[in-house]
Parts: C-alpha cells; sequence; structure tokens
C-alpha cells in the first residue's frame, strides 16, 4: 500500500498498482511504501482518519492477465504452480481450479498451496498471500477475484471512506480519484498519468477469444457480487 498525507492506495493484483505505485511515489509528496499487496486491515493506526482507494478490472479480463503474466514463469508463484500443476494445464483447467479454491473439494488443493506460502507478509513482495490464509479459505459460492477483493478492502475494523477507479479508465479515473482527496496533481503528474506506458503487463490476446462458454458463465455466478458492484460485462 501506498500511504500519503491525504489517503491511502490499496494496490490490488493485476489491477494498475505498479503503475500508480510509481506515479504516487514520484509525485505525491509525503507518499511512503508500506508492504506491496497489504490489505486495508493492516493500515498503520495513525491513518485511520484517511480515506482509501483502489483500482479493480473486469473480472474475465482479470483471470487472462493473472494466467498469462504467471505462465511466463510457471513456478515462480505458488498459487499458479497448484492451480496449474506447475504449469501443464491449460488456461480453462486452472483458472476454473482458481475460481473454486474455496470449495471443500479443493481442500487436498489449498493445502498443498498453504505448504509453499509463507508463513507472514513481512518482506512477502509476490501474492501478499500467507499460509494461514489460505488453510482458512472457506468460500464456497464465491469465486477467488471475489475472494481476495473482499480480503484486500473490507475485512477487518469497519470501513473508512473507501473509492474505486476502474483499470479501463484509469487515466481519467484516477486524477479524478487524487483530486477528491485534495492531492495536488501537477503538470508533470499529468503528463506521466496520460502518456506513461503500462507497468509489468504480460502479453496475451483480448481476453474474449480465452473462454469456454461453460467458463465464461463459471466467472458469471461466482463473481457476481464484484461484477455486479461495478457493472461488469463478459
Amino acid at each position: 500500500m501506498i500511504i500519503t498525507p491525504h489517503a491511502i492506495f490499496i494496490h490490488f493484483h493485476k489491477s494498475g498498482g505498479q503503475f500508480i505505485n510509481r506515479l504516487l511515489l514520484q509525485y505525491v509528496p509525503g507518499a511512503t511504501r508500506l508492504g506491496y499487496h497489504l490489505p486495508l486491515s493492516e493500515a498503520p493506526g495513525y491513518t485511520v482518519s484517511l480515506p482509501a482507494f483502489g483500482f479493480v478490472r473486469n473480472p474475465w479480463d482479470w483471470y487472462v492477465s493473472w494466467y498469462a503474466f504467471n505462465a511466463l514463469t510457471p513456478l515462480r508463484n505458488p498459487l499458479f504452480r497448484i492451480t496449474s500443476n506447475d504449469g501443464t494445464l491449460d488456461f480453462c483447467s486452472t483458472i476454473e481450479n482458481l475460481v473454486r479454491l474455496g470449495q471443500p473439494d479443493r481442500g487436498s488443493m489449498r493445502e498443498s498451496l498453504a505448504k509453499l506460502l509463507p508463513d507472514s507478509r513481512e518482506n512477502n513482495m509476490g501474492s501478499g498471500l500467507t499460509n494461514s490464509l489460505i488453510a482458512n479459505m472457506h468460500e464456497p459460492e464465491r469465486g477467488y477475484l471475489t475472494w481476495l477483493w473482499r480480503y484486500m478492502f473490507f475485512d477487518g475494523p469497519p470501513q473508512r471512506q473507501l473509492h474505486f477507479g476502474r483499470l479501463e479508465q484509469l487515466r481519467t479515473d484516477l486524477p479524478a480519484l487524487l483530486h477528491r482527496f485534495a492531492i495536488n496533481v501537477s503538470p508533470e503528474m499529468s503528463n506521466a498519468i496520460l502518456a506513461h506506458p503500462p507497468v509489468n503487463t504480460s502479453p496475451h490476446e483480448h481476453y474474449r477469444g480465452y473462454y469456454t462458454t461453460a467458463l465464461q458463465n463459471l466467472i458469471a455466478a461466482r463473481e457476481g457480487e464484484y461484477i455486479e458492484t461495478f457493472g461488469y460485462s463478459f
């Protein structure tokens, strides 16, 4: 997360977070980084009065981006290793495992994953997941993305002011959010938001081409809360 004197940015996975992290640290006076994929519940007590914000992404596109990024180095990410059987499963099989990870019948998969994850988030520059978090994961109805979104933004004490932008319109949503928090957007920062190339991307085709009808419908059903909240569609 990035803590500024005016607001907290939560780095939600595969949703433009590294791009925003760099902009905030470079252009916002007093901005500091705390951890990497830390959830809002880990924000220090002295920030309790600050609003928080994050960015989200079309869930069908999110899963394609997650798969494409991790498939480049399939043994690096424990979550990808387990859900893809060390990179041997195709996109649809891997993503179905990920979407269904919280189901009772994926218990052995969670146990195997927990053995590969660290005990704590300290110095965890990967996904930010810990073994206890996955071992206690119980989401028979929700998909992985909705579970992750709720964990990153809503677990813990009663929520502070919380705002979201959408990756699909990041270059307009980000300055609008910063203005809302009274964060000065200098001409240099404005130019960087508009012109800086995306960060930490992976090559892939348009997301629609990756899906079977069955997997498309599975995500529609399991990520329904997230989809309805942000108005996404396939």
